[in-house]
């Protein structure tokens, strides 16, 4: 299994880590901005102009009971940035509950 296929699988950063959405992420998963996500009721008018966000907290919304993400191919940039096997990735795999 490779490192990513590990990583996909994990789930740890899902479990602790805080995403913030903004306005170029809730183009692409407007379920971003459902009340179960979005607690504050922001609208995409709210965040367009890049001073807010949504910010999703731990454990993601949409982390599923098997450790898959439930938006992967629309997850938001900072998820899409977290590089699997770096060191934030090794770091939340450390502090991930067993």
């Amino acid at each position: 299994m490779t490192e990513q296929d590990r990583c996909l699988r994990c789930g740890a950063c899902c479990q602790g880590l805080i995403v913030e959405a903004y306005w170029h992420d809730v183009l692409r998963e407007p379920r971003l901005l459902e009340p179960r996500t979005n607690p504050d009721g922001l609208t995409a008018e709210d965040i367009a102009g890049g001073e807010k966000c949504v910010i999703l907290g731990f454990p993601c919304p949409f982390l599923g009971q098997d450790n898959l993400c439930g938006i992967y191919p629309t997850r938001p940039n900072a998820c899409v940035g977290f590089e699997p096997g770096s060191r934030q990735c090794r770091e939340a795999r450390r502090q991930a509950p067993s």
